[in-house]
């Protein structure tokens, strides 16, 4: 199970570098941005190693977040794309309708805390444009990717912001990538 954190950390840095590559691609200057990114990046994977957390081993306990990431990707995508709520509010009311659901519950379960966060995380791949995603065919294997990613990624920057959204970008990137080698 660490190998596969550190796969999924690894890929955290690999997928947000080549983005930031891919826009800085037509800059004047990118040899200086490489190296600069490159440094940053390296900075990012030592502070992350050397950062005391605790790895938790209940890979087939969190199965279940794979469904409520693509729980909240059909419903996020349902409403910006069918609905034409636009993505932020789409986003914002699944978020918010997720946030309430440990308080149906009595019993307030490790499984019953992290439903919210897994069904935002889903929120955010929901929000994808039009233009990467027109149909179910697109966003159905792009959660089901991020939930195996948000699985792998759960101890992973435990604290800080953006960890749901970069899990979401993954699944985008890694779904786009495959259906391009496969279209091509």
């Amino acid at each position: 199970m660490k190998i596969a954190r550190r796969i999924a950390f690894f890929l955290f840095i690999v997928l947000h570098f080549s983005f930031l590559m891919v826009n800085f691609y037509h800059d004047s200057n990118l040899f200086l941005w490489t190296g600069l990114l490159l440094i940053i990046s390296v900075l990012i994977g030592v502070a992350y190693f050397k950062a005391p957390r605790e790895d938790e081993e209940h890979f087939f306990e969190d199965l279940y977040n794979i469904v409520f990431v693509v729980i909240g990707c059909i419903i996020t995508f349902f409403l910006n794309q069918k609905i034409q709520l636009g993505p932020v509010l789409a986003a914002g009311l699944t978020g918010t309708g997720a946030s309430f659901i440990p308080n149906f519950f009595s019993r307030k379960t490790n499984f019953i805390k992290e439903i919210p966060a897994a069904i935002y995380c889903g929120a955010f791949l929901g929000m994808t444009g039009p233009a990467v995603s027109e149909s179910w065919i697109f966003i159905i294997p792009a959660a089901v990717i991020s939930g195996v990613f948000y699985i792998f990624s759960k101890n992973i920057f435990q604290g800080y912001g953006g960890k749901l959204g970069s899990v979401a970008f993954g699944g985008v990137v890694i779904t786009s990538s495959v259906l391009f080698f496969f279209s091509a």
